[in-house]
């Protein structure tokens, strides 16, 4: 995706995307890349990154991952049916990339498998099911 497409999709995903603090950095076909610099906010009472916050990444990417639109000014919308988990490193600080990519997609339902790492150390990993919904099934999406 040009940089220029990414612009214009980052604005599509605002909202809780300014909350994480987030950047899309790579987003194509079946797979998405997402960043985010942590901060004093995303960390728990331990002094890590909120468990929250690392499931939101997860589910934000994998989301992407299976929703890459090639026609411009339209969008392709999902929502999560199931996401699961697993913790494999505390993290307190850093820059977080979360990678997706897209293991199988039916006519409604997509299925994605996601990772978190920061500077080569896995942090957490998901899988997910979502469904298409509003055209999202459709590659070429919908006017938004």
């Amino acid at each position: 995706m040009t940089d220029t497409n990414l612009q214009l999709e980052a604005r599509n995903i605002n909202g809780f995307r300014e909350v994480l603090g987030f950047s899309v950095s790579e987003w194509e076909t079946d797979r998405a890349v997402i960043t985010a610099q942590m901060q004093a906010r995303h960390l728990n009472r331990n002094g890590f990154v909120h468990g929250g916050v690392l499931v939101s990444l997860l589910d934000s990417a994998a989301g992407l991952a299976g929703t890459y639109c090639t026609v411009p000014g339209n969008i392709r919308r999902c929502t999560t049916i199931s996401l699961n988990s697993q913790f494999m490193n505390p993290v307190a600080e850093g820059i977080l990339s979360t990678e997706a990519k897209l293991v199988s997609r039916g006519r409604k339902i997509f299925f994605v498998e996601a990772r978190i790492t920061c500077d080569d150390k896995l942090i957490a990993t998901g899988q997910g099911a979502f469904r298409y919904v509003l055209g999202g099934e459709n590659p070429e999406g919908a006017p938004l």
